[in-house]
């Protein structure tokens, strides 16, 4: 293997391919569509393998990818936000690369590329990266920065920054390009960590990098094979013990500091751009290309423009899009993408010739996603009989006689909230669901879409909250759903308790204490206390070692 095609690569990886003695052809700030076959020609390149890395502000699709006789690898960057996707995209590949070590497995389930694990990296700037300069904390001018955008709509970070400016001197920054946050990194101590759903981040090897203790969140996924923990980084899990931490260390300079040089030094000795392109060269080795027809790769591409469109990431020629998708043999995936392409577009006519052939069970399908695409798209276009019969139509496959039966619009998208939720389609993180508009695609637009339609029932409130207990990033949608169950059942302690450790875990800190104690209370005038106290030790040890202490 010696030469590269390399794709909206980091301008830091592709040097580092070319110091390592490739011969490279590389393309930058690419974005739409790219004929690879028709480049390749222009260029008078053929090479060995093709490396296209997911540009966060330029989506880009590669056609012909099925004629190009070498290995192909996309870097999924983004994977946490793009999931939806990437499943399908990735599946015109040999191999598809993630930051993310927790979706190596659901990617495997999904595409037949091979996967594999590849954090993101340190990106050089001055002299910080590459080995000299790092100045030692007792000399920084920053006790904590944080670099990053703060919106309404990440609400969680909001109360992080609050939390942070209430109880340290913190250093706020936005709008820096990234020599400039280099730069201001290098003249502080400490970078607490934030993740949106739950992802290892940019911001902690940009901190290790410049020698800064970086605190960030328990995120598990590999974290603890790139840093070690309480050596190189620290990690915290709630408010309460990411306060503990940076007390000790505002306290502590030289602690601090030992912290941050020892993630510098693993920075330059495992997470530099060399390290990244050998590591992807070796693997391109173990790789056999895979044979795969133009239709298929067709359907992938359509798929994964229809699905990044519809959740509003891309302007889509929609026209062209139909065509493309109508061009090819009937599918599940084409049919549901088109079913809900002519739902959303009032388009009942279009939508009854797709879906006659399932009406007159000369096509029958199984899966879950298909059926509820084809009955939620039918209820939007006010087609009831039709919506009830994709519904059982999927239920089919199981016993008739314990098959609920739709009674109204709430009804069923409940019914098919919970049908996703068991299929393992919880939530689609990355994409903003329109309650009035939009047309389901996870359990939580469904539970979502009924709850529009009838506020009052507390029972979509306690499926909501199903769904999001346990995901990262969730925790403020689902501070919400306690919040308003706990109005209804104020003497249920649990109820209460969740509300605490949640605000806890999304950095409010004054109001999940006090959430804590009205637990206790309730807790212990239903003679429950001991329950109480059995799950905050387990949820929240931090708080359980302070009541402790004061009770000794």
């Amino acid at each position: 293997m010696h030469k590269l095609f390399l794709i909206n690569c980091t301008p830091a990886l592709v040097d580092a391919f070319i110091a390592q003695g490739y011969e490279v052809k590389s393309l930058f700030g690419q974005d739409g569509k790219m004929d690879v076959p028709a480049k390749l020609d222009a260029l008078d390149f053929q090479p060995d393998m093709i490396l296209q890395q997911e540009s966060l502000g330029r989506r880009l699709f590669l056609n012909g990818l099925h004629k190009v006789d070498c290995i192909k690898i996309f870097w999924s960057v983004d994977t946490h936000m793009n999931m939806y996707w990437h499943e399908y995209y990735a599946d015109i590949f040999d191999c598809v690369l993630t930051t993310q070590k927790k979706y190596v497995q659901a990617l495997r389930n999904k595409c037949g590329a091979k996967v594999e694990w590849m954090p993101w990296m340190a990106i050089p700037s001055g002299a910080a990266v590459i080995g000299a300069g790092v100045a030692p904390h007792t000399r920084r001018e920053h006790d904590l920065t944080f670099v990053g955008r703060i919106t309404s709509h990440r609400r969680s970070r909001l109360w992080f920054v609050k939390f942070l400016n209430e109880h340290y001197k913190l250093n706020l920054e936005d709008n820096l390009n990234f020599n400039q946050m280099m730069e201001v990194y290098r003249k502080t101590r400490i970078v607490p960590n934030e993740a949106l759903f739950g992802e290892i981040n940019f911001r902690l090897f940009e901190g290790a990098a410049c020698g800064c203790a970086v605190v960030t969140p328990d995120v598990g996924g590999g974290l603890d094979e790139l840093f070690e923990i309480g050596h190189e980084i620290e990690v915290y899990s709630d408010v309460l013990e990411l306060k503990e931490i940076l007390d000790r260390l505002t306290k502590n300079p030289a602690r601090s500091g030992a912290l941050g040089m020892a993630a510098h030094v693993r920075v330059l000795r495992d997470h530099l751009p060399q390290s990244r392109a050998s590591t992807i060269c070796d693997i391109a080795k173990t790789i056999s290309r895979r044979d795969m027809s133009e239709e298929h790769e067709r359907l992938q591409l359509c798929v994964s423009e229809f699905l990044l469109g519809e959740g509003g990431g891309i302007a889509i020629n929609w026209d062209g899009l139909l065509k493309q998708l109508l061009d090819l043999p009937q599918s599940e995936k084409r049919d549901a993408a088109l079913l809900r392409i002519f739902a959303k577009s009032g388009l009942k006519d279009f939508f009854m010739k797709i879906v006659y052939p399932y009406l007159e069970k000369k096509s029958v399908s199984t899966d879950c996603y298909f059926n509820m695409s084809a009955s939620l798209s039918a209820l939007k276009l006010g087609l009831w009989e039709v919506a009830k019969h994709f519904w059982y139509s999927y239920k089919a496959q199981g016993r008739v006689e314990d098959v609920a039966k739709p009674v109204d619009d709430v009804n069923l998208l409940k019914l098919w909230g919970d049908a996703l939720f068991k299929n393992g389609k919880a939530i689609r993180s990355g994409v903003a669901f329109d309650e009035i508009e939009g047309i389901p695609s996870c359990a939580s637009d469904c539970f979502f879409a009924a709850l529009h339609r009838l506020p009052s029932d507390k029972e979509i409130y306690r499926k909501l909250d199903v769904v999001f207990n346990g995901v990262k990033g969730g925790e403020p949608s689902r501070l919400g759903f306690l919040s308003h169950l706990s109005l209804h059942y104020p003497e249920d302690w649990r109820i209460s308790a969740e509300v605490a450790v949640t605000s806890l875990r999304v950095f409010r800190l004054n109001e999940g204490l006090k959430e804590l104690e009205n637990a206790r209370i309730i807790a212990r005038r239903t003679g429950q206390e001991r329950f109480f106290k059995r799950k905050i030790k387990s949820e929240i040890p931090v708080f359980s070692k302070l009541v402790n202490q004061k009770e000794v």
